[in-house]
């Protein structure tokens, strides 16, 4: 074996690179292949290279992954959310904990191993499932928001269940108490600590190095970095995870303006990071040891599964979410997680497990998350069976796929102007949902992934079922005039106080259309003739400040989106 770090990342992507690329001619996830690359090299496969080696790699592909899903979030979408982050998240790892801990109890009487293993298991796998949403494209589906609503409030229960492994080692039941509230006060703390000094330092440090940063491209790459690094471990010094520090720190970054400039220096390591992290989960997984212990190992893993798949399937029903995403979500959210390594193996070596129960939890964890990709898919196939088999009209199905919706944004038309708004609005963190009446291509959108409904937002109860009421705003992005006339007399009946922006060709029959309640419109052809031009002049060398401004001031000339009286005189001036 080599300990040259170089060596070992070489032989890493190396591997990662000729399987990944096999199964993906298969159109199998990445996320098999990775495991397989590490189970091939490491430590139970050819020992090229060994878990110790490359744990630190692993890691940082956790903490870059919670920085960018933080970039993709708000303050306002998380207050948004917290009823499902407290809620929902707090109900599942509380109920699945103390079932596993009871029937460990049931078994072997055991309650500090009981207690250790029914907090290691209740937790899921943050990276694998993540990875698995981004591939389906569906961070804007209610999957999603449910997965990234229950992991976060998993990542705060790291802190207590960290803190009561040596306690139950000492069998001290007033210091258990005493250090749990130690404990929440350290984890309050270094969260505040990282949000005031975010608020105060961010914003100026991003202008000193967006102004600085013209001849020195490396330099928003370097500060991405020291960002997501340090807030990582603030967090770990004050006995919280590397992720939530980098989580909190993305939330910071994308209430700036330099969002994007930070996802753009980050995606490269999140990608190449998290790959090894993968690897090195893989490494784990003893195919000898497996093979001795298959009817442990399988009969603990389909307990697992089982237990954790309908604990959250019932309370996502309890929480007003449908069958079919109900059990999708508990099927993804089903395996054994990271943080169950560092647990496990801390029980064991205080004493609290056995360590041949702490082998074969280890096995169960690692079995379970390699499942992963395979339990997300037959998830998503059982989800798609159930919700056609449910006798629900359109406009219930609507309201089922919104019902956790607030302060979205609601887009009418699947065309291509509609998808590009789905893509800036994705791309900016906001929530969205799309209605269309084309039956094809609502099915072909919902098979990537996207928030789509058949649906006609000129009726009633349509707008009622979208949540309208908490929306922050409605796009009428369809080429029907009439069906545009149409859907703003109804929002302009029933909601009269919510913005809707509206497509036309041109600004010539403006009027008629601000008359009936639109807010704003984009006339879709100055659009078209700006961009053209913008391109043209780029390609003549003028620059790209120098073009911005000039479709600034054309746009000031011609039509003001913001301005309906402006607006107004433009279409009189073209009659």
């Amino acid at each position: 074996m080599n300990d040259h770090i170089i060596i070992n990342v070489i032989i890493l992507l190396g591997t990662a690179v000729f399987i990944v690329a096999i199964l993906k001619r298969f159109r199998l996830s990445p996320v098999l292949g990775y495991l397989i690359a590490g189970a091939a090299i490491g430590d139970h496969g050819l020992k090229i290279v060994t878990y110790d080696q490359t744990k630190l790699l692993g890691e940082l592909g956790v903490v870059f992954l919670l920085f960018a899903i933080g970039l993709e979030l708000s303050f306002e979408r998380l207050k948004a959310m917290r009823r499902y982050v407290f809620g929902l998240g707090s109900l599942q790892v509380l109920t699945t904990a103390i079932v596993i801990a009871g029937a460990m109890v049931l078994i072997d009487g055991n309650s500090s191993a009981a207690i250790i293993t029914g907090g290691g298991l209740a937790l899921s796998s943050t990276a694998l499932v993540m990875q698995v949403i981004e591939e389906n494209r569906s961070q804007s589906t209610q999957i999603g928001r449910i997965s990234l609503a229950i992991l976060l409030l998993q990542d705060l229960a790291v802190v207590p269940l960290l803190v009561i492994v040596p306690l139950l080692a000492g069998n001290n039941q007033a210091s258990l108490a005493a250090a749990l509230g130690i404990a929440f006060l350290k984890a309050v703390t270094a969260l505040l600590t990282i949000f005031i000094v975010g608020r105060v330092l961010l914003r100026p440090v991003f202008l000193f190095i967006s102004s600085e940063s013209n001849n020195a491209s490396e330099l928003p790459i370097a500060m991405t970095l020291l960002i997501v690094l340090s807030a990582a471990w603030a967090t770990e010094t004050f006995g919280l995870s590397l992720a939530l520090g980098a989580f909190v720190a993305g939330v910071l970054v994308a209430e700036t303006e330099f969002r994007l400039q930070a996802e753009e220096s980050i995606y490269p390591f999140k990608s190449l990071f998290l790959g090894l992290f993968f690897m090195t989960v893989g490494m784990n997984i003893d195919a000898l040891e497996m093979y001795e212990k298959i009817s442990h190992i399988l009969t603990l893993s389909i307990a697992l599964i089982g237990i954790k798949t309908l604990i959250i399937t019932a309370f996502c029903i309890l929480f007003g979410f449908n069958k079919g995403v109900a059990f999708y979500s508990g099927l993804l959210l089903s395996q054994g997680g990271e943080f169950g390594f560092i647990l496990f193996s801390l029980g064991k070596d205080s004493g609290i497990l056995e360590e041949s129960t702490a082998d074969i939890l280890l096995l169960v964890v690692t079995f379970t998350m390699a499942l992963t990709p395979l339990l997300a898919a037959l998830g998503r196939k059982i989800a798609e069976k159930v919700d056609k088999g449910l006798s629900k009209t359109p406009t219930q199905m609507i309201e089922l796929g919104a019902r956790d919706l607030t302060k979205h944004i609601i887009i009418a038309g699947l065309g291509n102007t509609g998808q590009m708004v789905a893509r800036v609005l994705e791309a900016e963190g906001v929530s969205y949902v799309i209605l269309d009446l084309d039956d094809d291509r609502v099915k072909e959108e919902l098979s990537n992934g996207l928030p789509v409904f058949k649906g006609d937002v000129s009726q009633a109860d349509t707008l009622k079922a979208l949540g309208t009421e908490r929306a922050f705003a409605i796009i009428l992005t369809m080429n029907n005039q009439v069906t545009i006339k149409k859907s703003l007399k109804t929002i302009s009946d029933n909601y009269q106080d919510i913005p809707v922006v509206v497509k036309l060709k041109n600004l010539k029959n403006a009027r008629e259309f601000y008359d009936l309640g639109a807010t704003t419109i984009i006339p879709e052809s100055y659009e078209t003739g700006l961009q053209i031009g913008g391109t043209v002049l780029k390609h003549i060398g003028i620059s790209e400040q120098e073009i911005n401004r000039i479709k600034v001031q054309f746009r000031l000339g011609n039509y003001i989106i913001a301005k309906k009286e402006d607006a107004l005189s433009e279409a009189e001036d073209n009659d």
